[in-house]
């Protein structure tokens, strides 16, 4: 009990201290403001672009996990991400992975906040697609286009969730219900609820 008793004061001195550590996102933002009320506007953007980019790449990391794992016979390759600060090309996240069968190939990628998106409409659009000759279809409730031409081993096929992520399966050296079963491997309603 006595000891209790003289842990008190240091309890209460850290539980005053608050946060003992803040995140890189926090910190620039902080010190984005703390330049900006001393006048200092390019050190405030410069802090600011640096928190964007901490956000980026923290969502491209949660997109990455979305990225399902190898269906039965393939193999996966490490997922990979990417966060493109805004003034690079329009900016965005961007996370990827790659699946191999022997000499066939398939690829899934995720893009969100990026210029892809001004696209958007036009893969919801279906006098477009069919223009295009890609199909529509639904899969697992998501409407997608699959351009796979008869006689063909590659194609892919698109998606628009929420119009905020675009999702490209690509495949060479397969068959539509290849690409297929990739697409039904994605969780999309998760997808569609990550913010």
């Amino acid at each position: 009990m006595k000891a209790i008793l003289r842990l008190l004061p240091a309890l209460a001195l850290v539980a005053a201290a608050g946060p003992l550590h803040a995140d890189d996102v926090t910190d620039n933002l902080d010190a984005a403001r703390t330049a900006y009320e001393a006048g200092n506007y390019s050190e405030s953007i410069n802090a600011l672009d640096a928190a964007n980019q901490f956000i980026r790449q923290k969502k491209a990391e949660l997109v990455m996990k979305l990225l399902p794992d190898a269906p039965k016979g393939w193999e996966a390759a490490e997922p990979e991400s990417e966060a493109a600060a805004s003034s690079m090309l329009g900016g965005g996240v961007t996370a990827k992975r790659n699946y191999s069968r022997g000499g066939n190939s398939m690829s899934i990628k995720i893009q969100s906040d990026s210029a892809v998106m001004q696209y958007a409409a036009m893969f919801n659009n279906p006098m477009l697609m069919a223009a295009s000759g890609a199909k529509m279809e639904t899969i697992k409730g998501q409407r997608v286009t699959v351009s796979f031409q008869n006689g063909e081993t590659s194609g892919n096929i698109k998606a628009v969730i929420d119009n905020r992520y675009y999702v490209e399966i690509e495949g060479n050296g397969v068959t539509v219900d290849d690409l297929r079963t990739f697409a039904k491997a994605i969780d999309f309603t998760k997808l569609a609820a990550m913010k």
